[in-house]
């Protein structure tokens, strides 16, 4: 329910000076001036039902009855009205609305005249969600007191909660007649125009409301959502400010602007408002945009004290304190961020964020056993689960035998077979273990399963090729730009082995072209694409392009390898010979090695007879000696 139907605080005094005891019940407080009590309740629940015909009759008779009697009652206590409103004012206090609504009426039969009784009755329907009522009450209230701005502002958001729009606006602008400086309804009818879809003209209202009201901070403050609504940047910005300036430490204004300024990505000039009201005020919404910004910008340390705050000020946001963990792990505090953690799972032990968290730190930490333990505790149901399995059968290898990870990863697929990543990783055990034939077997059957994964294709293409089978490693290649036209690793392998076997050069440069638009910065593809340079007899090319590669991925011996053939071909000898150096240097595969130090020796072996030849003496002819 709208806050607008709880503005009543009417501060008329009623001649009231004792205390008192009912039946046994004890009325704590309730003195002479106690209707003072704020009305600031809780929403009304909207369980509970409109007064029933049955139960409106049932008042009037009341009220019938209770004219007979009050000439009796009068002369019995001269303060009978006084009497029932202290009453009713105690059950307020008490959160019982029923009882006060009861005592509320028994003071309507002795003062029938009271705006302010009629408008706390009203109150108190709405906190019983009796909207009807309340509404019909706060008519009979400004009818015996026209003047009475609460009561008329309590009409107006029953009128729009009821969506009767202009009803509201109407006693808004009867409420700005008898004060044209009162903020709330100012505000009040700005924010009804806004919800009719009339936001111009809500900021028309307000322009006019803060120059004739200078001083009014919060008139300012919904001028200037009004305006960042209508997207003037500017003026909402110096509204904001105007607002801040009036009020120091106003909450609303600061972070408003801050997320302005974020939303403008000028996080500078956010974090300075955001610091400002936090020094001012300690305001936790300020240090959570402070720590989100700091964490933004990897300045994690920074971010602490802001985390730490928010923590101590409500132990129970794990949000907070699942930041400080990770910034922990990030600052390499891994004792404090395991603490921070086990913590959390004390309170939340089915948490599988913090299991998985806490499996990293373990794992980060040189700890497999305590991480393997972490992350097995995530259940396939999570999405996490993944990523803990990979995680957790990799640890199995480093930590015991290949053979303790192929067992591992073969239950996970049997659980969940449907999970991808899992036969990636399993055909890479075989890999590792040179069983080829076992991953290739492997991704087979995961074809069959995800026939347009394109990891999974271009996985087995590449095992193809590397046992010989290029036509196949092909195949799956061309089934990845069936699904993906733009996938440069296949685009790439295709066009590269075209190229290497001679054929179908025009489409391998389109493809490799294609590559290379895609991934400029892409050794690979660059060395793919001097190669074909190479191979259609364009060396000045080749040798620029090839360069280019070696320069992205100066330890790659197959780089290496083509740079110094193309130099070779260029006739820079010294500079191919050092190239076949360097390739024999990171080459990993003994077969690729031996093949480079071939070349180098021959080409050794041909400047070494270049040499000698510059080196032997010229022979003169016989005539000339």
């Amino acid at each position: 329910m709208s806050e607008r139907l709880f503005c009543l605080r009417d501060t008329r005094p009623i001649k009231l000076n004792f205390f008192t005891r009912i039946a046994g019940r004890s009325v704590a407080g309730v003195c002479a001036a106690s209707f003072l009590v704020a009305c600031a309740s809780p929403p009304p629940r909207s369980d509970f039902p409109l007064a029933t015909a049955q139960e409106n009759r049932s008042f009037e008779s009341d009220l019938a009855e209770g004219k007979r009697a009050a000439k009796v009652a009068e002369k019995n206590s001269e303060a009978s009205a006084e009497y029932h409103f202290s009453l009713a004012q105690a059950y307020v206090a008490e959160g019982n609305p029923d009882r006060a609504i009861e005592e509320y009426k028994l003071t309507l039969l002795f003062d029938p005249g009271s705006a302010l009784v009629y408008a706390r009755l009203a109150t108190e329907y709405v906190k019983k969600g009796m909207l009807s009522d309340a509404m019909e009450t706060c008519k009979e209230a400004l009818q015996r007191d026209p003047k009475f701005v609460d009561a008329r502002l309590m009409l107006a958001g029953l009128y729009l909660n009821a969506r009767q729009d202009e009803d509201a606006l109407r006693e808004y602008e009867q409420v700005l007649k008898l004060d044209a400086r009162h903020e709330e309804a100012a505000v009040y009818k700005a924010q009804a125009l806004g919800e009719a879809g009339r936001s111009k003209e809500a900021a028309i209202f307000l322009r006019k409301f803060v120059k004739a009201n200078p001083e009014s901070a919060l008139g300012w403050y919904t001028l200037a959502r009004f305006e960042q609504a209508l997207e003037r940047v500017e003026p909402a910005t110096q509204a904001y400010r105007k607002a801040i300036a009036l009020r120091p430490g106003f909450p609303q204004a600061s972070l408003a602007l801050g997320y302005l300024y974020e939303e403008k990505g000028k996080n500078a000039q956010a974090m300075e408002i955001y610091r400002t009201l936090y020094d001012e005020t300690q305001d936790l919404g300020a240090a959570n945009r402070l720590a989100t910004l700091l964490l933004k910008a990897e300045k994690y340390r920074d971010a602490v004290p802001y985390l730490e705050t928010i923590e101590a000020a409500d132990p129970e946001d794990m949000n907070a304190r699942v930041k400080l963990g990770l910034i922990q792990m990030e600052l390499k505090n891994y004792d404090r961020a395991i603490a921070i953690f086990e913590n959390i799972l004390a309170k939340a032990p089915n948490s599988d964020r913090i299991q998985y968290y806490l499996g990293s730190v373990y794992e980060e930490t040189g700890k497999p056993e305590q991480a393997i333990k972490a992350l097995r505790k995530i259940e396939p149901s999570s999405k996490l689960y993944p990523d803990a399995v990979l995680h957790v059968a990799y640890l199995l290898k480093e930590k015991e035998s290949v053979a303790a990870s192929r067992a591992y990863i073969d239950a996970a697929i049997e659980t969940s077979p449907n999970l991808s990543s899992f036969y990636v990783f399993r055909a890479s055990l075989d890999e590792g273990a040179n069983d080829i034939a076992g991953a290739v077997a492997v991704l087979e059957k995961a074809v069959v399963k995800f026939s347009e994964d394109e990891k999974i294709l271009y996985y087995l293409g590449s095992l193809y090729d590397r046992i010989g089978k290029v036509d196949q490693g092909l195949q799956k290649m061309e089934a990845i730009l069936k699904v993906n036209p733009n996938n440069v690793d296949a685009l790439n392998y295709i066009g590269y082995t075209w190229t290497v076997q001679g054929l179908r050069l025009n489409d391998a440069e389109k493809l490799l072209k294609r590559a290379l638009a895609l991934k400029p910065d892409n050794a690979y593809i660059r060395d793919s694409w001097g190669w074909y340079l190479f191979v259609r007899g364009k060396l000045g090319e080749a040798v620029v392009e090839l360069e280019k590669a070696a320069q992205l991925k100066p330890d790659e011996a197959t780089i290496l390898e083509h740079l110094a053939d193309a130099y070779l071909r260029k006739n820079l000898r010294e500079k191919a010979l050092a190239r076949y150096t360097d390739a024999i240097r990171y080459a990993q595969d003994d077969s690729a090695k031996k093949k480079i130090e071939a070349k180098r020796e021959n080409l050794s072996r041909e400047l070494a007879e270049t040499r000698s030849q510059e080196a032997a003496p010229v022979r003169m002819p016989a005539s000339r000696k």
